[in-house]
């Protein structure tokens, strides 16, 4: 079985490397075995073995800006801007990462939350189960929220961007008239 292959991307100071080893810690106890890289599209003819390949269910990689690797199915996972301390250098370099991959047509999910949020949000953009219960309830009724909750987001287990675009622009339109 081939594994599946997750980039990890975002403006510095995201938390990557944070969610990497959360990802890498939730999955191995959810009994999946994971593989750590720092090169995507790592496989047996770029140093690894054929043995370790067919050894993991998920191979995570921390990437600057990920391309699509032939052959492979690719899940990017973009951090969200909402950490403390993130300035406007940030947004510029979380700007051209959006970029990147909408020009490299390279699909992502983008993940909000603080710590263990951030990681549910994570585990459900892979279509996985949430690792804490409460942190997923706090999810719920902050998704009833948006605006007073006269809005309903339909999509809660999505971070699509162009359906975050339209959700938003939707609300700033309401806001202003």
């Amino acid at each position: 079985m081939n594994p599946r292959w997750v980039a990890i991307v975002g403006a510095a100071g995201s938390g990557k490397s944070w969610l990497a080893q959360s990802l890498n810690s939730a999955l191995l106890a959810q009994g999946h075995p994971v593989r750590l890289s720092d090169r995507l599209g790592e496989s047996p003819s770029h140093g690894s073995n054929s043995t370790t390949l067919a050894a993991v269910d998920w191979w995570i990689t921390v990437a600057s800006m990920p391309s699509p690797v032939s052959g492979l199915g690719v899940t990017t996972l973009l951090m969200g801007l909402d950490l403390p301390g993130l300035g406007p250098e940030s947004q510029s370099e979380d700007s051209a990462l959006r970029q990147g991959l909408s020009l490299t047509q390279n699909p992502f999910r983008i993940v909000y939350g603080l710590g263990v949020h951030r990681l549910n949000n994570a585990l459900l953009a892979l279509g996985l189960t949430q690792v804490h219960t409460a942190a997923w309830q706090d999810r719920e009724r902050a998704q009833f929220n948006i605006n007073g909750g006269r809005d309903t987001w339909v999509c809660n287990d999505c971070s699509d961007p162009a359906c975050e675009h339209k959700l938003f622009t939707r609300l700033l339109t309401q806001r202003s008239a």
